[in-house]
């Protein structure tokens, strides 16, 4: 029988003093772990994570899970208020320059002061050498949230900064999860997954045909915030010659298409993908579906973005998701300013990009207009199948 539970947390106060919330949902299944947390919407214009947790809630009830999970639509009221015009201005945060999704803390890292408090990985090794495999990752788990908790006090003497508030609001919740999934868009792009490296089995289960395997360094993101501490944890007890404990939490970025689209039938499918990946790791009863596409992966240091040659109109040649070879057309980009002989001819408005090397063009700019020097596309390069 599922129980659920629900309250807010706060992630900001606005300036006329009205707490600026978000929803959390919590799923308790039949055991308390293994533990999912999953978000959506942290960056404004990336809507359609929400239509995938409200499938996740009816099929939650169809399908009692083993486990638990903690689900946050709607994760970031700031950004999505974040309104100008037609459009919703929500990857960074206008009140500092800063990227929603670049601002968690690294708590086996001193990422945000040499005076910050952290977990010393080998320190913690070193006391639990010879620890059962249940008292490391239990004890590690409180060593975070305690890390978690210190960073917080000692803010208070000077308050607690906007960007340093969220981070802790989200990771005080996601710290508890034995899996963490962030549910995101891309600009114009499929369906594809940011996944740890070495997550193979973990990666099939999802069955989302492009994959970037992203190494074990810290850069900011929720994903990375949730894994890395645990292989630097890893690594740790590698070094004393103890190879028995792995990276017990993985974190995952699961883009769903494209920004500023919403579809209740696509988030049931999406729904679909994720509880076989939840499935996979126990947090529902089964087995985890057999991927439908042919996936193909590569590093995120193998993806590669093309920056406009040229300012004007983007013509794409390719739809995202598209194989590419060395030379392929992959966008025109059109301004009439350039046509200066006449009679005027529509070609001289053009200027071609093509593909650098072999790859899959797996993102486009969100706008047809653009400047010289901006991304206009995003290519996967160096490919290999899974």
């Amino acid at each position: 029988m599922v129980r659920w539970e629900r309250k807010e947390i706060a992630l900001r106060t606005n300036a006329t003093g009205q707490k600026l919330t978000a929803p959390v949902f919590i799923c308790h299944g039949r055991n308390g772990r293994p533990l999912a947390y999953l978000q959506a919407n942290v960056h404004g214009g990336e809507l359609q994570g929400n239509a995938a947790i409200l499938a996740l809630f009816d099929l939650l009830e169809r399908e009692p899970p083993r486990g638990s999970l903690i689900l946050v639509p709607r994760v970031n009221p700031v950004s999505a208020n974040q309104q100008v015009g037609d459009y919703v201005a929500g990857v960074y945060d206008l009140a500092t320059g800063q990227n929603f999704n670049r601002g968690y803390l690294y708590l086996t890292g001193p990422s945000r002061a040499s005076t910050a408090p952290y977990v010393d990985v080998d320190a913690f090794a070193a006391v639990h050498q010879d620890a059962t495999l249940s008292e490391i990752r239990d004890g590690f788990r409180e060593a975070l949230k305690a890390a978690l908790g210190a960073i917080r006090d000692s803010a208070l003497t000077w308050g607690i900064e906007a960007r340093l508030e969220f981070a802790l609001g989200v990771q005080e919740l996601a710290v508890e999860a034995d899996v963490v999934m962030d549910l995101h868009t891309g600009d114009r792009a499929p369906r594809y997954l940011y996944a740890p490296e070495g997550s193979t089995a973990a990666i099939r289960a999802f069955g989302i045909p492009f994959v970037l395997e992203v190494p074990s360094r810290f850069g900011g993101s929720l994903d990375e915030g949730a894994f890395v501490p645990w292989n630097d944890l890893s690594e740790a007890f590698q070094r004393l010659g103890r190879t028995d404990v792995r990276r017990f939490v993985d974190g995952f970025t699961v883009e769903l298409g494209s920004m500023n689209t919403f579809s209740l039938a696509q988030g049931a499918e999406d729904a679909r993908r994720i509880a076989s990946a939840l499935r996979y790791y126990g947090v529902l009863d089964g087995d985890p579906d057999d991927p439908a596409y042919r996936i193909v992966c590569c590093s995120v240091n193998d993806y590669r973005s093309v920056a406009a040659p040229a300012g004007g109109l983007v013509d794409p040649a390719v739809t995202p998701g598209t194989p590419v070879r060395k030379g392929d057309l992959l966008a025109r980009i059109v301004d009439p300013s350039r046509i200066t002989e006449m009679p005027p001819r529509s070609g001289d408005a053009v200027v071609e990009v093509r593909a650098p090397e072999d790859g899959v063009v797996l993102l486009f700019h969100a706008f047809s207009s653009i400047p010289k020097g901006v991304r206009l596309l995003s290519m996967m390069t160096k490919l290999r199948a899974l």
